[in-house]
């Protein structure tokens, strides 16, 4: 019988990480006008690596109260959390747009891209550099579809 092992990943552990608590935006439902409740639970947390060091982000959330509400205990999540990293993402928007100028601007390969953020402290493998690329790729052809459509 052939025991599956699990995939290998890395413990990654950044005790020093800036802590940055993004809260909901809204005061109100947007339904019944009610003032929202915050939640004790966090909807994400995450640490994310940037480039000026790793910072533990977490969202929290806020829910109607009201139980006339047509949405009553519906969760409204802090957006702000986005500003940081894509989502199911731990490198920041910032490594991102460094791998995308590197390799489009600078023409470095993957590998050589992997080396220099290795030399800044942020740990990442070939594999991740390369999946980034293609996330920054999405992200410019997102930019370009909307820039096409508003002209």
């Amino acid at each position: 019988m052939i025991v599956k092992k699990p995939r290998h990943r890395p413990q990654r552990s950044f005790p020093d990480a800036q802590r940055i608590i993004v809260e909901c935006e809204l005061d109100k439902c947007i339904h019944c006008d009610n003032n929202l409740v915050n939640r004790r639970a966090w909807h994400m947390r995450k640490t994310v690596q940037t480039m000026s060091g790793a910072v533990f982000v977490a969202g929290k959330s806020k829910e109607c109260k009201n139980r006339l509400c047509t949405h009553f205990n519906k969760h409204y999540y802090a957006s702000g959390v986005l500003k940081y990293s894509l989502p199911s993402s731990t490198y920041g928007l910032d490594v991102l747009a460094f791998i995308g100028w590197q390799h489009e601007h600078e023409h470095q390969q993957l590998i050589e891209i992997q080396e220099k953020l290795n030399q800044r402290g942020i740990e990442i493998n070939e594999r991740n550099v390369g999946k980034l690329y293609r996330q920054f790729l999405a992200l410019l052809g997102v930019e370009r579809l909307h820039i096409r459509t508003r002209n």
